[in-house]
């Protein structure tokens, strides 16, 4: 997408090796905001960490929160997530800061490439739409242009750090074979095991234990607040519908866009297609015979699109019974082109030869090159011209009614009413809820975050044709929650948990037994109530039905037919057993085939170790000059925040 290779003098390469080396004797360094620093904060508690000139605040991580956990924060997981999210901002402007000093620069021209591969919508037929539509699109994701361009820099200069690391990597010719010999091995076992699952079935519960657990665990059982909401929808069908264009415009539109109308010469066409490519020669003339008798069947009134669908060859076409669709010159090969061109409208082709196979085409429509008149396109006109008035004057609108929502609700309603805009009501809406009119929205939930009754949203796109303006009504405090209200989750926690326990107790009887020697799996499944497998041959990636991926059984891929290995603990609760069946070593004659894929795959790999070396060997170096400050004490209060 842009130039990652350039300004590759010897003395940058030398300083990112002398990186690699600092990095390398110093492993012992654990990336984690605070380490080291000593900084106690900042005056500002809105800051939670500087990079240079660059500060990460607490609205920066919110907007992240927002935008991965849509505004909603697992329980007991922000003590973890938010530090990790610190963490990952102050290694990105690290490593972007440490690129600029290498000399590394993403121009203007650079970053307009990039956003134009990312949302080529906003360039339709080669020219930017404006800046309008695109801070519409990031609004979306709760960005603005500047957030956006800023944040899309420093991961384009991390990028060209990326692959520099890449170029370093060397990988062998063995250490290739030896990757393929490991994936491509293969083992056939048998499984014996129990999980939590399959022992919710052996558990039973009663009221008392239901009672106890929520004693127990109700303050981890809420009702969460809700809120209800008065909310002004301006969609563009109301405020396009009000919008008339003049004759004259329209007109005027039409002249100067002319070039859009015209079309070229252009056939729809049909056809059934009999492949001869990748076919044996000797093979060809009952390929050909098969052709004809199709072409006999068609011009005996057999349905085209009924055979085509049973006998064409053509992937892209013989679902749809041979469509084509439109087709203009030099679309298709010359042979199928001469032929489609020279037939008239319902006429069915000789047979066609083409370096594809034999062809039976079937014109449906030609049309000649044209001008499409302006009564055809006055319509199309005007809805272009209504849909760039339109998005001008709902904003106007919204912006007046969010002014007026905010002195008065009353006036807020005149004002729609007057211009055929009816507010809505949302009651009692819980996070995650859908909202009336607006849906799961992560700008909306983010807009009316802490606003208190009465309090009235910014103006927010919620879906490309409409906006909204939305004032709180009312707040139902979260509260305790009663056990009649969590009933069916307290019953599942419970029974989870005793057949978790259940799982346990029967995995430490299973690791005594084949502690004790039990090899055969069929027995120790009837001591135990275990259920009994055998598995098709496994590679390392697949799968155990059951228990999870086969990388939990390494051991047992290098052990002989006959060895057990096991228990293997499952997470949850449980545990099971394999016994070595069969072996299959790797099939040597596809090694040609996949060489070339291992080893990029095996680069790949070790370029990611390199880079996350790099960058924590750059957060270090940074760190120690007091470059990077991070402030403990404000990451805490967020932490709090959130956790309350």
């Amino acid at each position: 997408m842009f130039d990652l290779f350039r300004s590759r003098e010897r003395g940058v390469r030398y300083l990112l090796g002398a990186l690699l080396l600092l990095v390398a004797a110093s492993l012992v360094i654990t990336l984690v905001p605070g380490y080291g620093t000593g900084w106690a904060g900042p005056g500002d508690p809105s800051i939670l960490a500087e990079v240079g000139d660059h500060r990460i605040t607490v609205q920066e991580v919110r907007k992240v929160i927002q935008r991965e956990l849509k505004g909603s924060m697992p329980e007991g997981m922000a003590g973890v997530y938010i530090p990790s999210v610190v963490q990952q901002l102050v290694a990105l402007r690290a490593t972007a800061l440490q690129a600029e000093r290498l000399g590394f620069r993403v121009s203007d021209a650079e970053l307009a490439e990039i956003v134009k591969g990312l949302f080529p919508q906003l360039w339709p037929g080669g020219t930017f739409v404006g800046k309008e539509a695109y801070a519409q699109v990031l609004a979306s994701q709760n960005m603005s242009i500047p957030e956006f361009e800023e944040a899309l820099r420093t991961q384009a200069l991390q990028a060209r750090l990326d692959i520099l690391a890449l170029e370093g990597v060397i990988v062998t010719p063995q250490e290739v074979e030896d990757a393929f010999r490991r994936q491509n091995e293969a083992i056939k076992v048998q499984t014996a095991g129990i999980t939590a699952a399959a022992a919710r079935n052996k558990v039973t519960v009663t009221d008392a234990e239901i009672a106890a657990f929520f004693e127990q665990n109700k303050s981890g059982y809420r009702v969460p607040e809700k809120r209800s909401f008065l909310i002004f929808p301006i969609e563009e069908s109301q405020i396009g519908a009000s919008i008339r264009v003049p004759e004259e415009q329209l007109r005027q539109m039409y002249v100067q866009q002319q070039d859009r109308f015209r079309t070229e010469e252009r056939v729809r066409a049909r056809h059934i297609l009999i492949k001869t490519i990748d076919k044996p020669e000797n093979e060809i003339p009952a390929l050909e015979k098969k052709a004809q008798d199709l072409l006999k069947q068609l011009r005996s009134g057999a349905d085209f699109a009924e055979l085509a669908r049973k006998n064409s060859e053509d992937p892209g076409s013989a679902s749809r019974g041979g469509d084509l669709d439109w087709i203009t010159r030099g679309q298709t090969v010359p042979e199928f082109e001469k032929a489609a061109f020279s037939l008239k409208p319902k006429e069915i082709s000789d047979i066609v030869k083409t370096q594809y196979g034999f062809h039976i085409i079937q014109v449906l429509e030609h049309q000649q090159a044209r001008l499409r008149p302006f009564e055809e396109v006055r319509e199309e006109l005007a809805a272009e011209a209504r849909r760039a008035q339109v998005y001008d004057r709902m904003q106007r609108l919204a912006d007046q009614i969010r002014a007026a929502l905010v002195r008065s609700r009353e006036e807020a309603e005149k004002i729609a009413r007057e211009n055929g805009i009816t507010p809505v009501r949302s009651e009692n809406v819980g996070p995650g809820d859908p909202v009336q009119e607006i849906g799961i929205n992560e700008q909306f939930n983010a807009a009316v975050q802490g606003l208190p009754v009465n309090g009235v949203t910014p103006v927010i796109q919620v879906a490309p044709d409409k906006l909204v303006v939305a004032q709180v009504s009312a707040i139902i405090p979260a509260r305790q929650a009663e056990l009649k209200e969590v009933l069916a989750q307290v019953r599942e926690a419970v029974i989870a948990r005793k057949a978790a326990e259940l799982a346990n107790k029967i995995a430490s009887e299973m690791e005594a037994k084949v502690k004790a020697g039990a090899t055969d799996l069929a027995q120790l499944a009837r001591e135990l109530g275990l259920e009994v497998k055998t598995t098709d041959f496994l590679t390392r990636a697949a799968s155990i039905e059951g228990y999870g991926p086969a990388t939990q059984i390494e051991e047992a891929f290098q052990k002989e037919p006959g060895a057990v290995v096991g228990p293997v603990r499952i997470a949850g609760g449980g545990a099971f057993v394999v016994k070595v069946l069969e072996k299959r070593p790797a099939d040597m004659t596809q090694f040609p085939a996949q060489k070339a894929q291992i080893l990029e795959d095996l680069k790949r790999q070790r370029a990611r170790d390199r880079s996350e070396l790099l960058r924590a060997g750059i957060v270090e170096e940074l760190t120690r000059k007091k470059k990077i400050k991070i402030y403990e004490d404000n990451i805490k209060r967020l932490v709090a925040a959130y956790s309350g």
